[in-house]
């Protein structure tokens, strides 16, 4: 079979400044026609700016006379992930969004995969920044099922030697047993239902971050999600119960995992549909 052709998408590499030591890549795609909106894409855990065709997907989305799209890493890609303190998620939007306005547009779509869902809400649910016009949660897991899941039996027991580590000063040791390491101060940051992180998704939990959001939002599981611990309709369902009617655009996504293979343009053109019906 002949090798495929290079896949190439103009657009512009940026480099933001978060602070005045840390730098954080992304790639800005504008449509032939002028916009003011922008749609930033959060990646989740130990993923970054291109890997994984969701993210091209939706890169693709201002070629095809959708909004600008612009994704870019947080300080969790790729091996950042494992000691990543969660809390460092607002001044990477803030710089991103910072950035965006400073381009020229004026509206701005929140958009996260996986833990990117978790970012993206505590941003908003701290910020109320007014030009975000919408967010938008692809997969929204509950890392704190997950956890407890993943461990079984040895969850409760790992908890308690993540916190000896940390109150020893040891918070950099590993834990390991879940889908990828993780240092112990990160693991309770998911693995506490006191600690934000853990509690934006908390299934069980009252989720006072994401009822805080006052924005429309779309949220897509899809049927596949192999991160679930309860079925993914009752998630969507709990998600639209914790806001007035009307507010939360629940869709299951037929066939799709957690990286919605195979399903990356179906998810983009409805995500793009969706933004073009957002009030202005």
């Amino acid at each position: 079979m002949p090798v495929p052709a290079p896949e190439v998408r103009p657009g512009a590499l940026v480099t933001l400044a978060v602070s005045r030591r840390l730098r954080l890549d992304g790639f800005l795609v504008r449509p032939a026609r002028p916009t003011r909106t922008l749609l930033l894409f959060v990646h989740g855990m130990g993923s970054n700016f291109y890997r994984a065709s969701l993210k091209k997907a939706f890169l693709d989305l201002a070629r095809g006379g959708g909004p600008a799209v612009f994704s870019f890493n947080n300080r969790g890609a790729e091996g950042g992930t494992v000691d990543e303190p969660f809390a460092g998620c607002l001044a990477d939007l803030d710089a991103a969004l910072r950035f965006g306005r400073a381009a020229g547009f004026r509206r701005f779509v929140l958009a996260g995969h996986s833990t990117g869902c978790q970012k993206i809400v505590h941003y908003q649910a701290r910020r109320c920044a007014a030009d975000v016009a919408g967010l938008v949660l692809l997969a929204p897991a509950d890392d704190f099922a997950i956890g407890r899941r993943d461990l079984g039996p040895a969850f409760a027991r790992t908890v308690a030697r993540a916190r000896s580590l940390v109150k020893a000063g040891r918070g950099g040791e590993r834990i390991t047993g879940m889908h990828q390491p993780f240092s112990a101060r990160r693991f309770l940051s998911i693995a506490d239902r006191r600690r934000a992180e853990a509690a934006v998704f908390d299934y069980e939990g009252p989720m006072r971050g994401f009822r805080a959001v006052s924005a429309p939002v779309l949220a897509l599981f899809g049927s596949r999600e192999e991160f679930a611990v309860m079925p993914v309709r009752a998630m969507l369902d709990c998600l639209a119960a914790l806001h007035p009617a009307g507010r939360v655009t629940a869709r299951l996504v037929p066939g799709a995992d957690h990286g919605f293979h195979r399903r990356e343009a179906s998810v983009a053109a409805l995500t793009a549909r969706w933004i073009r019906g957002l009030p202005r």
